[in-house]
C-alpha cells in the first residue's frame, strides 16, 4: 500500500488558500492576471481570488494574464513580466515551456514536472527554488515517490517554510506510514554496536526506548507483584514457591534483603518514614496507620478505614463485609493488648489479598480514586516494608521475573500475562497511546513554554535526547544518521500537522507493542474550527493506518457528516466481514451514546492503480525507482 498523507489534502487546499492571506517573497513567479490599470505602471493584479495592487516595470493591457516575479516587497510590491500574454485557450504545456524558456531553467524532465506542478497548483517559487527542488528530487531514497517530494515543495509554499533541506526531509519523512518502529529498532541496532558512546548515554537512551516498547510495563508490573502478594497469602501454596516468590520482591528492593517468608507475612517490619507515592492517603496508608496507633485516636483511624473499604468501587461486597467483620473486632481492642497485632496481621493481609485477587481480573479498572487493584496492592506493601515503588520497578520486576528460570516465578510471569491480555480494553489502550507519545517526547517544544512542566521529567523522554545526540559532535554517522531518521520523523508529522484557515490536520504515528504484540498506528485526523476555536464535532475525517501483525496492512477510513457517520475498511482479506458483523451493534450503541449515528461499516478491497512516476533520465542520473504496490483512491 502507498498511498500517502496527501490523499484527501487537495481537497481542502484550495478553500485554504483563497482565505489566506498571500505572502510574496522576492525572486517568487506565479500566475496572474491585469484586472485594473492606475496611473505611474500601477495595476491591479488577481492571483487565484486574491486581487493586489503592485507596481509594474513596463505597461500592460487590463484583461491580459501573464507570469510575474517579484522584483521587490518594499515599501510596494513590484512585479516583472515574465511571460508574454497568455491565450486562454492556448496550451497548459505551451504555458510550462514559456515560462521554462523565460526563467532559463533546465529542460530536464525533473524540472518539467516540477513546473507543471507549479503552474496548476499555484504554487509561486523562484527559479532559485525550482532548481534547489530539482537536486532534491534528483537524491531521493528509492522508496520515495515524486508525488511525496512535490506535496514536500507544496506544503513548504502554502506554510511559509524555510526552504532548507532539513525541511524537506521531514516533510518526506512525515508523509512515511510506514511507522516508527522501524526507525527505533534501526536506532537500537547502531546504539548497541557503537562504541563510542559513553555507558551513562547509552544507559539513558536504551532506557526511554525500553519504555516506548513497554508502555504497559507498569500494568504487567503490578500485576505481577498483585499475583505474588495473592501466592504469598495463600495458605495452600507451600512455603517453598513463597520463598521463591519473596526474592522477586527483595530483588526489586520492595522487601529487605534479611526478610524470611515468616517474618513477611507475621510482622511487617514498621517503616522509618511515611512513603511519598501515590499512596499518600490511600486505603494502604490507612492501614500503615493502624499499625501502631494511638490510645486516642485508634477508633477514628479504624471508621475512616472503614468509610474508604466501604466506599471503594473495586471491592465486591462479600469482601466489604468480611473487611467490615475484622475492623469490628478490633474497636474494643487496646493497641497495647497482645491480641492487636494478631488483629492487624489478619487485617492487613485480607485487604491486600482482596485487591491482590482483582488485580487479576480487571487490572485496568479503577476506583473513585482513579486507582487501580495493583496500586493499592504496592500502597499497603510499601507502607508496610518502607520501601518505594519507582517507575523503574516495574521494568525491573519484569526483567527479573522473565529471565528466571524458577517455575513458581515462570507461572506467575505467564499468569500476569493472561491478565493483562484479558483485562485489555479501551481504557488500557487510551493509557498506553499516552505513555508512548509520551515517552516519544512528540510534544516537547510545546510544553517548553507550560509553567507546569517538569523540564526534568521532559528531558528525558526520546526526543530531547536525541536531539542532544545529533548536536554531539563526537558521536559517530551511523548513531546520528539514525537519530536524524527519528527526529525528522517527528518533526515531520508537527509540521504537517496544524491550523489552515479554519481546517485544521492532525497526523500522528504511535508504534505500540502489547506483550510482544507489535503493531504501528497512524491516524490523520481532518476537521475544521468553530468560530470560538473549537473544535467542530460535526464533521470531520479520520483516516487510520494500521499495521497489524496478522491482518497486516489495514486503512479505516472515517468520515463525520452532522454527526452521521460512514465507516470503510481496507483489508484484504475476506475474513473480516463476519467478524465486523458482529460489533456493528455495538459500535452503533456506542456511537449513539455520543450523539453520533452510524450509517454503515464497509469492507473493502485496496484498488489497485498503476504508479507513474517521471523517469529521472537527465543530466546522468538514474530513473526514479518506483515499486509496485496499491493505493487507496479516494
Amino acid at each position: 500500500m502507498t498511498s500517502s498523507f496527501s490523499s484527501i489534502q487537495p481537497s481542502i487546499r484550495n478553500q485554504v488558500m483563497s482565505e489566506q492571506s498571500l505572502s510574496l517573497k522576492q525572486g517568487q513567479v506565479f500566475h496572474g492576471s491585469i484586472k485594473k490599470l492606475y496611473p505611474d505602471q500601477t495595476a491591479e493584479v488577481q492571483v487565484g481570488n486574491q486581487k493586489m495592487i503592485a507596481k509594474l516595470e513596463v505597461p500592460l493591457k487590463a484583461g491580459d494574464a501573464h507570469y510575474f516575479q517579484v522584483t521587490g516587497v518594499k515599501p510596494d510590491l513590484q512585479l516583472k513580466v515574465v511571460t508574454g500574454p497568455l491565450q486562454s485557450t492556448s496550451s497548459a504545456p505551451g504555458h510550462i515551456q514559456q515560462l521554462m524558456d523565460s526563467l532559463q531553467l533546465p529542460k530536464t524532465a525533473i524540472m518539467q514536472t516540477l513546473v507543471q506542478h507549479m503552474v496548476k497548483d499555484q504554487i509561486p517559487l523562484s527559479k532559485e527554488q525550482l532548481l534547489q527542488a530539482e537536486q532534491w528530487i534528483k537524491n531521493l531514497p528509492p522508496q520515495v515517490k515524486i508525488s511525496e517530494a512535490l506535496f514536500a515543495i507544496q506544503r513548504m509554499s502554502d506554510l511559509k517554510l524555510p526552504f532548507t533541506n532539513e525541511v524537506f526531509r521531514s516533510l518526506i519523512s512525515g508523509q512515511d506510514k510506514s511507522g516508527l518502529h522501524t526507525l527505533l529498532d534501526a536506532f537500537k541496532v547502531v546504539l548497541h554496536a557503537d562504541s563510542s558512546l559513553s555507558q551513562t548515554q547509552r544507559s539513558t537512551l536504551e532506557q526511554v526506548l525500553n519504555q516506548v516498547s513497554q508502555p504497559l510495563a507498569k500494568e504487567l508490573g503490578g500485576t505481577i507483584i498483585g499475583k505474588i502478594m495473592e501466592n504469598m497469602l495463600s495458605p495452600t501454596v507451600p512455603v517453598s514457591e513463597k520463598s521463591s516468590l519473596l526474592s522477586i520482591l527483595k530483588e526489586v528492593g520492595l522487601v529487605t534483603k534479611q526478610a524470611t517468608v515468616s517474618e513477611f507475612l507475621s510482622s511487617p517490619k514498621l517503616a522509618n518514614e511515611m512513603s511519598r507515592s501515590k499512596s499518600q492517603g490511600t486505603i494502604g496508608q490507612q492501614i500503615k496507620q493502624l499499625q501502631q496507633p494511638a490510645q486516642t485516636d485508634v477508633s477514628l483511624k479504624l471508621q475512616t478505614l472503614q468509610t474508604s473499604i466501604q466506599q471503594n468501587t473495586l471491592l465486591t461486597p462479600d469482601v466489604k463485609q468480611h473487611i467490615q467483620q475484622i475492623i469490628q473486632r478490633m474497636e474494643p481492642v487496646s493497641p497495647k493488648f497482645q491480641e492487636w497485632p494478631v488483629l492487624f496481621k489478619i487485617l492487613s493481609n485480607d485487604v491486600m489479598k482482596a485487591f491482590a485477587t482483582i488485580s487479576q481480573t480487571i487490572p485496568f479498572q479503577t476506583d473513585q480514586q482513579n486507582l487501580t487493584p495493583k496500586e493499592h496492592v504496592l500502597s499497603i506493601l510499601t507502607s508496610l516494608t518502607g520501601t518505594k515503588a519507582e517507575a523503574k520497578t516495574m521494568e525491573q520486576i519484569i526483567k527479573v521475573s522473565s529471565e528466571s528460570t524458577q517455575l513458581p516465578i515462570q507461572k506467575v510471569m505467564n499468569q500476569a500475562e493472561l491478565a493483562i491480555q484479558s483485562g485489555m480494553n479501551s481504557k488500557a489502550i487510551d493509557q498506553a497511546i499516552k505513555q508512548v507519545l509520551n515517552d516519544l517526547g512528540l510534544s516537547y517544544e510545546a510544553k517548553f513554554g507550560q509553567t507546569s512542566t517538569n523540564l526534568s521529567q521532559l528531558s528525558e523522554t526520546l526526543k530531547p535526547q536525541l536531539i542532544a545526540l545529533i548536536q554531539d559532535a563526537t558521536i559517530s554517522s551511523p548513531v546520528r544518521e539514525a537519530a536524524e531518521a527519528i527526529v525528522s520523523r517527528m518533526n515531520g508529522l508537527q509540521i504537517l500537522s496544524g491550523e489552515n484557515g479554519p481546517q485544521h490536520q492532525l497526523l500522528m504515528q504511535i508504534p505500540l507493542d502489547f506483550l510482544g504484540k507489535r503493531m504501528d498506528a497512524t491516524l490523520q485526523w481532518n476537521g475544521r474550527m468553530k468560530e470560538n476555536g473549537k473544535i467542530d464535532s460535526n464533521y470531520a475525517r479520520i483516516m487510520f493506518y494500521l499495521d497489524l501483525a496478522s491482518l497486516k496492512e489495514t486503512v479505516i477510513d472515517m468520515q463525520v457528516q452532522n454527526r452521521v457517520i460512514t465507516v470503510n475498511i481496507f483489508n484484504e482479506s475476506d475474513a473480516l466481514q463476519p467478524y465486523a458483523e458482529q460489533f456493528k451493534e455495538a459500535l452503533k450503541i456506542g456511537l449513539g451514546s455520543l450523539d453520533y449515528q452510524l450509517s454503515g461499516v464497509f469492507m473493502k478491497r485496496f484498488i489497485k492503480e498503476e504508479q507513474t512516476t517521471t523517469s529521472k533520465k537527465s543530466n546522468g542520473t538514474k530513473p526514479h525507482s518506483n515499486p509496485q504496490g496499491v493505493d487507496i483512491r479516494i
